[in-house]
């Protein structure tokens, strides 16, 4: 600070001191005006807080409710859509297995024998027409073949009947309530089933009064003459167990009858006021309506989607279930809406009452204080004025020697922080000239290297070619020629790889869009007699993802080649080609030691060789081969290591997830020597 500031500064002062003198106490009046100012503060300040109180109340309550509503509504669409997925595949797999059974030789040669029934059948009791049936071997072997396949598929009962509805043989012939001997006169899914090949309907069971779906197949023979009719029943309360989720789900017919349910307050119990308009069906006679539910929107909502359901909200999603009459109906709670609104309520009238209090609190205390200021100012000023004339020229003397001090120690750090900077400079250039030197180097030395290897696989598949018969020495020690060879030259490559990716490379590929089945025949092809006997490829259907085939192979190779390395001589390696929605996935699993579960993920690092291994590797195969996956959208990783084996897992994007978000896409330029002969890990 300079001379001429501090003059300036205890010039101020004084004037200071020379008002307060002058001016003396205030009067009365502009003490009380003081304090006017003061309430009137106050009281704007409370009013404006309670306005914002209120007003951000409310926005943050709208929000929270808002988020909760499209959380329960994503929840509830999410949940519709899985379940009617379930429920489509159940019921296609009940017409399925109608329709085997239907066609099964043996069901077909017992149809044909007992087509009808004979003269005075009907005259018999069900228990004597059982012992007729159940006196014939077919019908206990058709019987008990039913019985193993409603055993393994949870039905409650598959069984046959003849043009005359009459039951010829059932999954429960031999317990004592068997419906062998039991005539289904007038059902509609067994007309249906007669009339057009399938039948289904959904009734209550006249035994045991369980409400069941029933699904028919017709019987024919080579003729197509009709012989009967095989039906599946599948209890509901079975069917619900595939309901469970965190929202109530509905399966109602077309009259809004609830035939099956996750609540049970829900069951049999009619809805009709949810089904979307226009596909009621009036009564058909087969079905009661069951007991109507007290059902309304909620007009004031504003939203098509939220029902009052006895006296409970509910958020409604709707999913039509393919192949049948039936929809699927899910219902998300909103109960815990209201309490939260009251929560929202409560809180933001705490926090307004809790900051009035403070603010009346503090204007009281504004107000005091203010008088107290007033009277004590006149003395203060001309107290403090006095000696902040005296301590301002003191601390200014001594804050001047301080910036001084503190401005020559500041130069000194910035010029040994710019000489640390130049020689830092020098240290990462001499950094990077060795490591670009390192670089050429191995470039160079690679180069030198693939010409002589080149030579002498070349005059070792000559001297394997032109050998004498018998020559078995020749050709064996030709082959451990080649296998060495080919072991330089993965190293060579994959050396160059690593580099290259270190060096933040990415390499350049030709994308096309390819079937997977092909890039594991061709990966099983390059490998020599005795390993390809070991490998087996379980293929799939055509599975089509975008990549580079090149690369895509060299993965793959590693991969394969990597599983033999680890396996006991002998012994089989499997690779396994499978699919989600998305994603396709390619296991490899081998029959080795496994991996350490400390090494797990230190495999795929560059350069890694886990402790105690004796096979020969670089450390560069699974490094290299998860770049690849990675920069094709995909990964490579260990999901299963056990005592008696790994398995490692390259997943990749099909097709169409690969089309909106293509990680390689716009590479054109190839650049496979890269990444040619990725070698062994």
């Amino acid at each position: 600070m300079t001379g001429t500031a501090m003059e300036e500064a205890v010039s101020g002062v004084r004037s200071l001191g020379g008002e307060g003198e002058n001016h003396g106490l205030p009067r009365n009046g502009q003490r009380k005006r003081q304090m006017r100012i003061v309430r009137r503060v106050t009281l704007i300040v409370a009013v404006a807080w309670l306005a914002l109180v209120a007003g951000t109340g409310w926005w943050m309550s709208q929000r929270i409710l808002t988020e909760q509503l499209d959380s329960l509504a994503a929840s509830a669409e999410y949940e519709a859509t899985t379940t009617a997925r379930v429920m489509d595949r159940l019921f296609t797999e009940m017409v399925s297995v109608a329709n085997m059974v239907a066609n099964q030789a043996q069901v077909v040669q017992l149809a044909a024998r007992y087509r009808t029934d004979p003269p005075g059948a009907i005259d018999l009791t069900r228990q004597q027409r059982a012992a007729q049936f159940t006196r014939d071997p077919l019908v206990r072997a058709v019987g008990d073949f039913m019985n193993g396949l409603a055993s393994d598929l949870d039905y409650a009962r598959i069984y046959m009947n003849n043009m005359s509805d009459d039951t010829v043989t059932a999954s429960n012939w031999a317990e004592p309530d068997s419906i062998v001997g039991m005539i289904y006169s007038g059902r509609p899914y067994l007309l249906e089933a007669l009339r057009n090949g399938t039948g289904s309907s959904f009734g209550i069971a006249r035994l045991n009064k369980t409400p069941s779906y029933f699904v028919a197949s017709r019987i024919d023979d080579d003729s197509g003459v009709p012989l009967g009719s095989v039906t599946v029943k599948f209890d509901a309360p079975d069917v619900a167990h595939y309901l469970t989720g965190r929202h109530v789900a509905l399966i109602v017919n077309r009259q809004g009858r609830v035939i099956t349910t996750s609540s049970e307050p829900f069951m049999l119990r009619n809805v009709a006021a949810l089904l979307p308009p226009g596909t009621i069906a009036p009564p058909d006679g087969e079905e009661e309506l069951g007991e109507p539910m007290a059902v309304r929107a909620l007009a004031e909502a504003g939203q098509t989607d939220q029902w009052l359901i006895e006296g409970r909200p509910y958020l409604l999603r709707r999913q039509a279930l393919m192949n049948t009459p039936y929809r699927l109906l899910t219902l998300a709670a909103l109960d815990e809406l209201a309490p939260m609104r009251t929560q929202h309520l409560v809180t933001a009238g705490l926090a307004a009452g809790l900051g009035l209090a403070l603010i009346l609190l503090g204007g009281r205390i504004a107000t005091q204080l203010a008088e107290r200021r007033l009277r004590a100012e006149q003395d203060r000023v001309i107290a403090i004025s006095k000696a902040a004339e005296r301590d301002l020229t003191i601390k200014v003397r001594e804050r001047t020697s301080e910036l001084a001090e503190s401005n020559a120690s500041l130069k000194a750090e910035m010029d040994r922080r710019h000489g640390l900077e130049a020689k830092l400079r020098q240290s990462l250039d001499s950094v990077n000239d060795a490591l670009a030197q390192q670089r050429d180097f191995v470039a160079v030395v690679s180069h030198e290297f693939r010409g002589p290897l080149a030579v002498i696989a070349a005059a070792a598949d000559n001297l394997s070619h032109f050998g004498a018969e018998g020559a078995d020495n020749i050709r064996l020690r030709a082959t451990k020629i080649r296998q060495t060879v080919k072991r330089m030259s993965i190293l060579i490559e994959n050396v160059l790889a690593g580099d290259r990716l270190d060096a933040g490379e990415a390499p350049h590929a030709m994308i096309e869009t390819l079937d997977l089945n092909d890039i594991l025949e061709v990966a099983r092809a390059g490998l020599d007699d005795d390993s390809a006997e070991r490998v087996r490829v379980l293929h799939g259907r055509e599975v089509l993802v975008r990549g580079d085939r090149y690369l895509l192979e060299i993965t793959l190779q590693n991969l394969i080649q990597n599983a033999l390395k680890y396996s006991p001589a002998g012994s089989p390696v499997t690779v396994r080609l499978s699919v989600d929605p998305e994603v396709a996935f390619v296991d490899v699993e081998d029959r080795g030691t496994g991996v350490r579960p400390e090494d797990r993920e230190m495999v795929f690092a560059k350069y890694y060789r886990a402790a105690g291994q004796r096979t020969n590797g670089s450390g560069l195969g699974l490094y290299i081969s998860r770049e690849i996956a990675r920069q094709h959208g995909g990964d490579l990783t260990l999901v299963a290591s056990r005592a008696d084996g790994s398995t490692f897992r390259l997943s990749l994007p099909l097709v169409e997830a690969a089309g909106r978000d293509d990680p390689v896409s716009g590479r054109t330029t190839p650049l496979r020597n890269e990444f040619a002969d990725l070698g062994e890990d």
